[in-house]
């Protein structure tokens, strides 16, 4: 049973200026922190080969040739697949700058979103800071139930968007490339910022079960009406991965879909164990 109180425990009565004040003080902590980050994605790349920690550390300082730690780190993720695409015989792909800035880019786009992938779960921790005195008891223990898993299925988006799709999307487009007899020849700006947007938004999607437990957890979801509607929230769904999703094939789109179902599916199945505690929502007789 769900009890209200007139309002949460904790919350202040503050005027506006000082919530202001604290959300922009909160703000600049993860400013610094996120600032930190990009600068250090800008550094020379370590030298990894010989496994000595010390040399590893000294390569971040001094380094016969630099390489942005962004750029080394997306190039760990695309080397083996170009590699291997090389090695066939029929395939030279080579990455080019195209314009003047595209390089630039190309780092910027990949220290931008590496950065955030650090400080990220920081933000969460800031922005839950900020709203926790203004949750009703139940609110709170709802959203701290579920923290820790919608960073992991952030995380583990991103993952299945670079290391899945991506690489799914990019062979597609090669294989198509050879078939028509065109050199395979990609701009590294175009080639990063896919990358990016591919695997901030598998990380998204894969956020769905964590939206629908905590609407079960606070009784705003009846999970046997929405599944009702599941003919219509696929399409939905089909329709806004194919607008987010960087290719104009389809291919990633069916493949961020798969995951998308599935997870959709746990999570309606989880919310009705949640919702016997909702005394309005029952299972149709």
């Amino acid at each position: 049973m769900v009890h209200h109180v007139d309002k949460p425990p904790r919350d202040k009565e503050m005027p506006l200026w000082e919530h202001l004040a604290e959300l922009g003080q909160r703000l600049k902590r993860v400013f610094v922190a996120f600032l930190i980050v990009f600068i250090i994605m800008w550094m020379p790349a370590p030298n990894v080969t010989d496994g000595n920690i010390l040399s590893v550390f000294v390569s971040f300082f001094s380094t016969g040739e630099y390489n942005p730690l962004a750029y080394w780190i997306f190039m760990q993720t695309l080397n083996p697949m170009i590699e291997g695409l090389n090695k066939t015989g029929n395939i030279r792909i080579a990455l080019i700058a195209g314009e003047v800035w595209n390089p630039l880019s190309a780092v910027m786009y990949a220290s931008l979103y590496l950065a955030l992938l650090v400080v990220f779960p920081y933000v969460v921790y800031e922005i839950w800071l900020y709203v926790q005195p203004a949750l009703y008891p139940h609110e709170e223990r709802a959203v701290k139930k579920y923290l820790w898993a919608a960073l992991v299925l952030f995380y583990a988006g991103n993952l299945f968007g670079i290391y899945i799709v991506y690489p799914a999307i990019f062979r597609f487009i090669v294989g198509l490339s050879q078939v028509l007899k065109v050199e395979q020849i990609f701009s590294v700006s175009s080639v990063v910022s896919s990358w990016v947007q591919m695997a901030f938004w598998t990380g998204v999607i894969f956020e769905t079960p964590i939206v629908i437990a905590i609407l079960s957890e606070i009784c705003l979801l009846d999970p046997w009406r929405v599944s009702e509607y599941r003919p219509l929230i696929y399409a939905a769904a089909l329709i806004f991965i194919a607008v987010v999703t960087p290719d104009t094939t389809l291919v990633s789109t069916f493949l961020t879909f798969i995951p998308f179902a599935v997870l959709f599916e746990l999570g309606i199945m989880w919310s009705k164990r949640i919702v016997r505690k909702c005394p309005d929502i029952r299972p149709p007789k």
